[in-house]
């Protein structure tokens, strides 16, 4: 825990603390900027500390991305792969469970800034996405993958493709991400994540149960 004295960008600063204060500085600056306007100098000012200083934790504006990631969403998804790699209960209940949160968080409004980043810059800097797409979702997509060969080695859900079912279970949860941040601003009615998710679930489990025994 930081002690509550420290004042960010003095002498006293720890190295941990400072690291910190840079990685808090880098965030305010790609949401106000976004990747490919955010400068390190302008990091450093708002950090209060020198250039030379982000630079020896963070020799680039790259390296600064994947320590924000690892910091704000690697605990998420560790928590959340590790539930699932060991979860071996119904299947609907989990997938529920993952829709919920990301619903919850595009309906309150604390969506990460991370995909928005990610729609606004892949074009000009794939690293971003195929850093996030090993980092974040290809961790939920190898453990889901594992949750529906579970489901189909007790005969719950018919026989398929774990890879493709997990693929296919989070599209529509992509798609309420890239709704929220493209066109959502622009309607008069605010877009609901929740509602639709839940209807995914629903028609998403009637297709995997087709052709399963009613005793199964």
């Amino acid at each position: 825990m930081v002690d509550s004295n420290v004042r960010f960008g003095s002498r006293r600063a720890t190295p941990e603390v400072r690291q910190a204060e840079i990685l808090d500085a880098a965030l305010s600056q790609f949401a106000a900027r976004g990747f490919a306007d955010a400068r390190m100098e302008e990091v450093a000012r708002e950090a209060r500390v020198s250039k030379g200083t982000v630079y020896l934790y963070y020799p680039t504006k790259m390296a600064l991305f994947e320590a924000l990631v690892r910091r704000d969403i690697g605990p998420r998804v560790e928590m959340m792969s590790g539930f699932l790699t060991s979860y071996d209960g119904p299947l609907e209940p989990v997938l529920r469970r993952v829709a919920g949160l990301v619903g919850g968080l595009i309906d309150s409004g604390q969506l990460p800034i991370y995909p928005k980043l990610l729609v606004a810059e892949a074009g000009r800097f794939p690293e971003l996405v195929l850093f996030y797409r090993r980092e974040v979702v290809g961790v939920i997509l190898a453990a889901l993958s594992g949750v529906f060969e579970r489901a189909m080695a007790r005969d719950e859900i018919r026989r398929g493709d774990s890879e493709v079912l997990a693929h296919l279970f989070i599209a529509p949860l992509l798609k309420s991400v890239l709704w929220s941040l493209v066109f959502a601003p622009a309607e008069a009615v605010p877009f609901k994540a929740t509602p639709y998710l839940d209807a995914h679930i629903d028609l998403f489990m009637k297709g995997l149960k087709t052709g399963v025994p009613s005793d199964a």
